[in-house]
Formats: C-alpha cells, sequence, structure tokens
C-alpha cells in the first residue's frame, strides 16, 4: 500500500510540473499587437483641426495617440483653435 501511495505522489508531482512548465511556455506574443499610429504627417495642423470643434478632438487625439517624444514639434503659429457652444459634446472623450 505505502509503495503506490508513493508512486502516486510522485506521479502527481510530474504531473504539476509538466503542467506548470506548460503554462509557463505560453507567454505571449509580440507579434499580435495593435498596429503602430503614423505620427502626422507634417507639424502644422491641417484645415479640418480648426474648421470644426470635433475635427479639432481628432486631431488632437492623432497626436495623442501617436505620442513621438522625439517628433518634430507641431508649429501652431496663426492656429485658431474653433469653439462652438451650439454643437453637441464629444461623448467619446
Amino acid at each position: 500500500m505505502q509503495i503506490f501511495s508513493n508512486v502516486r505522489r510522485i506521479g502527481l508531482a510530474i504531473a504539476g510540473l509538466a503542467l506548470a512548465t506548460t503554462l509557463a511556455s505560453c507567454g505571449g506574443n509580440d507579434n499580435g499587437g495593435p498596429p503602430p499610429v503614423t505620427p502626422p504627417v507634417s507639424n502644422t495642423p491641417p484645415a479640418s483641426a480648426s474648421a470644426s470643434v470635433l475635427g479639432f478632438i481628432a486631431y488632437v487625439k492623432t497626436i495623442v495617440a501617436s505620442s513621438s517624444d522625439s517628433g518634430a514639434p507641431v508649429d501652431l503659429t496663426g492656429f485658431v483653435a474653433p469653439t462652438d457652444d451650439s454643437g453637441s459634446p464629444d461623448l467619446t472623450i
């Protein structure tokens, strides 16, 4: 009886180690991540950014999503952000 108990314990220990090794080797895959966000081509805001509040917010979202610390700064010389108190708010922010 004692022999079967020891064999069973060793078998369970081996099965546990095999399961742990299998789960540990199932790590993440770097190929399945989201595609990189391309930074804006120009360093000046597009016309759509000053045409409407929603266009401005969409442009700011692309700037934030690119989050390039090494990219050229955006030239805001002469840029006036649109203001519209009658438009509906963008609830996706």
